[in-house]
């Protein structure tokens, strides 16, 4: 077996987006409690952990309603 380095590999360094699924660079200098944005659709996040990445929408402005309404429709 080989040494495990200390670093951070590069697929650990990045958190997931939970409105676009776009990915979230995080840089060795962001501490827990950080707040960060995502580049894709603006959304703000808060670093809970760095290993493994965990991060906490600020604001929750999306929730299931926005995407999966129920609609009765009229019959015709």
């Amino acid at each position: 077996m080989g040494k495990v380095n200390k670093h951070q590999s590069d697929r650990d360094r990045f958190g997931k987006c939970q409105i676009c699924l776009g990915y979230i660079p995080i840089e060795y200098y962001f501490g827990i409690g950080d707040e960060i944005d995502c580049y894709e659709c603006g959304t703000a996040y808060i670093i809970e952990s760095k290993s493994p990445v965990k991060l906490k929408m600020t604001e929750d402005k999306y929730n299931s309603n926005d995407y999966f309404e129920d609609k009765l429709f009229d019959e015709y």
